[in-house]
Order: structure tokens, then sequence, then C-alpha cells
């Protein structure tokens, strides 16, 4: 069994990645921290707590991290991702 800490900033390609998590045997999701990606923080949490909502898998924690990178400006894809 691997516990996992998934840090991700779930847009479509981290939303397969979770679910595919989540389906392991081998796999027990422990936590989920969300950062800045494609679009701001607050979306991304968001988004991982929608994600487990629809997984049926509220027990696991998310923790929303950085607002913005440590040496960069942010580069937001709204239209991308959202």
């Amino acid at each position: 069994m691997h516990r996992i800490i998934l840090d991700t900033d779930p847009g479509i390609d981290d939303a397969l990645a979770l679910f595919l998590a989540l389906s392991s045997p081998d796999v027990r999701l422990e936590a989920i921290t969300t950062v800045g990606g494609n679009v701001n923080v607050n979306l991304t949490t968001y988004n991982a707590l929608a994600l487990l909502e629809l997984a049926d898998r509220t027990d696991i924690p998310v923790a929303r991290g950085s607002h913005r990178p440590i040496v960069r400006q942010p580069m937001y894809a709204e239209h991308v991702h959202g």
C-alpha cells in the first residue's frame, strides 16, 4: 500500500489522476494540497473539493497552499482550465 499526499492544481488532467489514485487498491490517498496553476488557488481548492464530493470521498482532507509561485509571477490559463 502506497500512502500519498497529492499536491495538485486540479484541471482535467489532475482530475483523471485523482480518480485513478482513488480507484487503485494499491494507493491510500491521505490528503490533497492545492496550489495555483492554470487558475488561482481558490478555484483549484474548490475543484479538489468538488472532485472529492463527486467521488464520495469527502473524508480526505484538502489544504489550500500558496496563492502564488515562489520565484515568478503567476501565469493563469483560465481559458484552458477552470
